[in-house]
């Protein structure tokens, strides 16, 4: 029970941190490579998953993807 109650604790507390992020990583992946990093700075009321876009064309397959993850630190 006490490693239960310590992970929704440790959870509870790392979701917090991540609202009150003001800074984005994002990473933009072709087919699955990187080919781009950058940070962003958020505007008021955005959101870090706000940014996050994917692209996916099976016919030919061809993949773009960009994720924005918050700065914890």
């Amino acid at each position: 029970m006490k490693k239960v109650l310590f992970t929704l604790i440790l959870a509870a507390g790392i979701f917090t941190m991540s609202s009150c992020s003001k800074e984005c990583n994002c990473t933009a992946k072709y087919n699955g490579e990187v080919v781009y990093e950058t940070t962003v700075d958020l505007e008021e009321g955005d959101k870090c998953a706000d940014y996050n876009k994917m692209i996916s064309i099976p016919i030919i397959g061809v993949s773009a993807e960009l994720k924005c993850t918050p700065i914890l630190f």
